[in-house]
């Protein structure tokens, strides 16, 4: 019997391992059955084949099966395992990396801990398995925007790894491209792009051309360049990374559908929307076809489309599509993620931006409800958020209640992302503006010459 189940547990992880998650949820029931007979529910074997079903669930967007499954993996191990072995450290990171998915962070944080604690106990402090947990649980962090906090830990995984696995190791490129990605998302974009060189330089040497793993260092360091408006190079890049994902995956993927959106924001970047857009609706028709027109992941594209209408100035198209990505994210996810939020605010933008402020004012209202439940009151989108609302007011003519977002704002952004980050500038251009709108010229000044002064420290 357990030979047949060996045999079933070999042909599902290799439909997962290549990305043909269907056909790996069709072969479900029948391992499940199989393992069931042949391990009587109690065995760390048992507990591998549940832990990889869940991690199909996840794939496939199903994250209450998929947290079923990754239960019943961690309360096998926890009931035949010693409280300090590894394999439940690593459930407890499945578990953390689903909670992050479903915008649970707080839950997600918890779990990552759990499983740096057991690490802590077996091994030594510069062990390559605590730079493992350090670097996961800073992704958390920074997700949950405490990115002083994410920066010390990738700062300490970056260490362990380089003095035990040598400075050109693929897990130090692993932690220099989380500390870039950290330090894009600060406007830091010169120390991003060094990062995300250096990240590339490890990984051609460490893996063939045509890896993933390049891939996937090529898309990042096209990002930050694209960012910084180095179009050219960015989209060499983007194709380079496009040709080895297509020959990885196949034309028609979910990695290949990704990528697709990114090369499309480029070129909206350099104003050429029809190639956007076909890219766009090319993504869209890959994700729909893997995982269904309902699935919580086409949203995203649906996001991406609609905002390419709104700046060809096809509102009702672009509303048409907000709202269908609402409908996708409200009913696969809970009321409090935060990707409801973000749909909100998308619509509410929207809305915003054709007068329409009545019908925006609620949907911000309920979107900063969510993004303070779920990330606190001194996240940046909670920052972002309020800059908005801040500007629906001031339409409104409600001077007071601008005022109060927009520096509400402006203290969040100076607390989480530091007093000269890029994204401080808008909200001080703004209370300028709004101030000298009133006539108090002199208030209007202050906040102008902040900016000036951000500005000049970024040579722009």
């Amino acid at each position: 019997m357990q030979s047949k189940w060996n045999e079933l547990n070999e042909q599902f992880a290799a439909l997962y391992q290549k990305g043909q998650y269907a056909e790996a949820g069709k072969m479900v029931d029948e391992l499940l059955k199989e393992g069931e007979a042949t391990f009587e529910n109690e065995h760390p074997d048992l507990a591998a084949s549940l832990n990889n079903i869940g991690e199909v669930f996840k794939a496939l967007g199903d994250y209450s099966k998929a947290e079923t499954f990754h239960q019943k993996a961690l309360s096998i191990r926890e009931k035949m395992l010693k409280p300090d072995d590894p394999e439940i450290a690593s459930s407890l990171n499945n578990m953390a990396v689903l909670y992050k998915m479903q915008g649970k962070l707080y839950k997600a944080e918890a779990f990552h801990k759990r499983a740096l604690e057991i690490k802590e106990k077996i091994f030594e402090s510069d062990h390559p398995e605590i730079a493992l947990s350090l670097n996961n649980l800073g992704v958390t962090y920074k997700s949950n925007g405490q990115l002083h906090e994410a920066e010390k830990l990738y700062l300490r995984a970056l260490e362990i790894r380089e003095k035990r696995l040598g400075p050109e190791h693929q897990d130090v490129a692993t932690t220099l491209n989380n500390l870039a990605l950290l330090y894009d998302s600060q406007g830091n974009y010169a120390e991003a792009e060094t990062l995300f060189c250096r990240s590339l330089n490890i990984m051609q040497k460490t893996h063939a051309r045509d890896h993933l793993e390049v891939a996937i260092a090529k898309n990042n360091l096209g990002s930050v360049l694209k960012a910084q408006a180095k179009y050219d190079e960015a989209e060499t890049l983007y194709k380079q990374a496009l040709t080895i994902k297509e020959k990885v995956f196949g034309e028609e993927s979910l990695q290949v559908a990704v990528l697709l959106i990114s090369l499309a924001e480029l070129y909206k970047a350099q104003g050429n929307l029809p190639a956007a857009e076909q890219l766009l609706n090319r993504s869209r028709e890959i994700h729909e076809k893997l995982l269904g027109p309902d699935h919580p992941e086409v949203a995203t594209p649906l996001n991406h489309l609609a905002a390419l209408h709104k700046a060809q100035g096809r509102f009702k198209d672009a509303e048409a599509l907000y709202k269908q990505a609402l409908r996708i994210t409200e009913r696969n996810l809970t009321p409090t993620h935060p990707n409801v939020a973000a749909a909100l605010n998308n619509l509410a933008v929207l809305y915003d931006s054709r007068g329409r402020h009545a019908e925006a004012e609620p949907l911000y209202k309920r979107a900063l409800v969510i993004i303070e439940e779920a990330h606190g009151p001194n996240h940046p989108s909670v920052a972002s958020l309020m800059y908005n609302i801040a500007g629906l007011c001031k339409n409104q003519g409600d001077f007071p209640e601008a005022v109060t977002y927009y520096k509400r704002s402006l203290e969040i952004r100076e607390y989480a992302l530091g007093p000269d980050h890029y994204s401080v500038i808008a909200v001080l251009r703004s209370l300028a503006k709004l101030y000298r709108s009133v006539g108090q010229e002199n208030e209007g000044k202050k906040y102008a010459d902040r900016a000036r002064a951000i500005r000049k420290k970024f040579g722009t």
